[in-house]
């Protein structure tokens, strides 16, 4: 699973996460620019994705019939899905529902992400365009995951986790139906068909699909509530300190 490009990947998206992080923070960056980097970062990103992965279909005498994009190249992947939000949230001026947003974002920004860099899916050659959108889009979600944490504009305790928990189960479920409707491309959105790497020790089909769906979700709610846990157990303290102050004060 690692290899030594492998390993010079990671390390390439460690010094960009600590560049970015580093210059937003020693210039105390507004939220709209850490925002508009990555913003940058996506467009970038998506051009590279969408331009490398056109099939291209002939006809019988050899002569360009039309191109389209490979289905498995369709912004339906969990990370892929903030290519939109990210945008809706550089315009968007209602508070309350941005801070929703970055509580969802915050987790598969941090969890998510890092575990697509660890897997590379699209593999690790130098040479291909492909390896680069996913390494790079990747390493700035993470990016922006950390600066909201660094900067304390998220917030993760009990209701918004278990929020957070509905929503990721609606949408694999949604993901079941997307990937029976494009069986014939062979797409695993969500990697609710099958693993994200073979030879995985818990994410396998040995067991068979049922077992690796509910391992799937199993795994998914576990990353989303270690990431929630410390705001989930700051929340309960600072619940009991008001009410200890409560019955002092009565």
């Amino acid at each position: 699973m690692f290899t030594p490009k492998h390993f010079i990947w990671i390390g390439m998206c460690i010094v960009l996460i600590a560049i970015l992080l580093f210059i937003s923070l020693k210039f105390k960056f507004k939220k709209k620019t850490a925002l508009i980097i990555m913003c940058g970062i996506t467009v970038v990103s998506e051009l590279l994705k969408l331009f490398t992965n056109i099939i291209m279909v002939y006809d019988e005498y050899g002569n360009l019939y039309r191109g389209f994009i490979d289905p498995k190249a369709l912004p339906l992947h969990l990370c892929s899905f903030f290519i939109f939000i990210f945008f809706f949230m550089l315009f968007n001026k209602n508070e309350e529902l941005e801070k929703k947003i970055i509580s969802f974002f915050v987790p598969i920004g941090l969890i998510g992400a890092i575990l697509a860099i660890l897997f590379a899916t699209t593999g690790v050659e130098f040479t291909s365009p492909i390896t680069w959108q996913n390494f790079m889009y990747h390493a700035g979600m993470v990016y922006l995951a950390l600066y909201y944490i660094i900067t304390k504009q998220v917030n993760l305790g009990l209701k918004i986790c278990i929020r957070n928990l509905l929503i990721l189960f609606a949408l694999c479920i949604i993901m079941i139906w997307v990937n029976g409707a494009l069986s014939a491309y062979d797409t695993n959105y969500f990697f609710v068909c099958r693993p994200p790497a073979p030879n995985l020790p818990f994410l396998n089909l040995k067991s068979g699909w049922h077992i690796y769906f509910l391992r799937v979700l199993f795994s998914g709610a576990l990353f989303e509530i270690l990431v929630c846990l410390p705001y989930i157990i700051k929340e309960f303290k600072n619940k009991k300190q008001n009410n200890n102050t409560e019955e002092i004060s009565e």
